[in-house]
This record gives structure tokens, sequence and C-alpha cells, in this order.
């Protein structure tokens, strides 16, 4: 027979599962119709690519290029991105308007979070074989790399300046969760950012 206590922990566990699934949409894992219409119109507004608001984390690049940090791509700012396009160039946009609808519909759909890093190093193959985790409550998660951009010189400091991104499927973490962002280069000592994905759309 259950006793007080044993009735109270089923009944918190059972809220806390009825609750799920409005904590898990922090970050857009999955958004209807009307989120991405929003999203897209959001950027029709704001129309130029550069004033999109992509959540960052780290250094403010505009103060210090090689403090390290990086961008946080989730659906609602690439939807967002897609919108200013398409208002930067209406009659491109309409004359391709399946192409444009297939892009919408490709991001909307996307099964994985895509974290861009920017840093410095020494040489210009200095972000190849980076790696990349996140950390939430002790578990690791390791990202998938892509291909580093062609790295650019710098006028002072590390003599090379770049980018590189992973991908974390959605499945594999808790997208309403504090957040610890690790990036690995293949020379040097590895680099830590928290971030709380609960606050990011």
């Amino acid at each position: 027979m259950s006793g007080p206590m044993e009735t109270i922990g089923a009944v918190m566990v059972g809220i806390a599962i009825a609750f799920l699934p409005a904590i898990a949409d922090a970050i857009d894992v999955k958004l209807d119709d009307a989120a991405v219409r929003k999203a897209v119109e959001e950027g029709k507004q704001i129309k130029d690519v550069k004033n999109i608001q992509v959540p960052r984390f780290g250094a403010d690049l505009s103060k210090d290029i090689c403090g390290g940090g990086g961008e946080i791509r989730t659906k609602t700012s690439a939807l967002q991105r897609l919108g200013a396009l398409i208002a930067a160039d209406p009659e491109r946009a309409d004359r391709d308007k399946p192409q444009v609808e297939q892009a919408i519909q490709k991001t909307a759909d996307a099964k994985e979070l895509k974290i861009a890093f920017d840093f410095c190093g020494d040489t210009p193959d200095f972000a190849e074989d980076a790696q990349a985790t996140l950390e939430q409550d002790g578990r690791m998660i390791k990202g998938e790399m892509g291909k580093p951009d062609k790295a650019k010189k710098n006028t002072e400091g590390p003599a090379y300046r770049g980018k590189i991104a992973a991908s974390f499927p959605y499945g594999s973490f808790n997208p309403a969760a504090p957040t610890k962002i690790t990036l690995y280069p293949k020379v040097g000592e590895a680099m830590s950012w928290e971030a709380d994905f609960s606050k990011i759309k």
C-alpha cells in the first residue's frame, strides 16, 4: 500500500511529465506552420540579413575578433534569414518560388542544431580537426564537425581567423537546459562557454 510520500512523488512525476513538451521547445526543435511563417515574415520586416539576431555566445567580435565564441543557429534565426533574403530581392524570390518554398521547408524540417565557432590560430589550417561538445548535467554530447571556412589573415594577434560548425541531433540533448559548449582546437587549450538553451529561440 502506498504511503503519502509515494503518492506525492507520483503526482510530482506526473506533473513534470505533463510539462515536458512545453519545456522541450525552448530551442525550436519542432515548428508548426504558423511559427514557420511567423519567423519568415519577421525576417522580411528586418530585410537586411546583417541585422538578423542570431543567438551568440563568447566574445563580441566587433571588439575582440580573436576572443572566441560563436553562433547558435536555430531554426527561427535561419528562417528569419531566409525572410530577409526574400525581402532583399522579392522579384527573384517570386520567380524562384518553388525553390524558396523548398528552402523554407528544409530549414523547418532540420534534424540538427548547428553551432558555428569563431576562433583564431597561427597556421592556415588551424581550424581543421577541431572537435566540439555540449555538456548537460555531466553528460557529454559530441558534435559532428563540418568543413572549416577558409581562414582569413589577421593584421594583429594570431595570424589567422576562421569558422567551423558542429551539428548536434536534436534528440541528443535537452533543448531547454543550461549547457556548457566546448571547442577543442587541434592545437592549444580547449575553450568553454556557458549557454542557457531555455532562453534561446
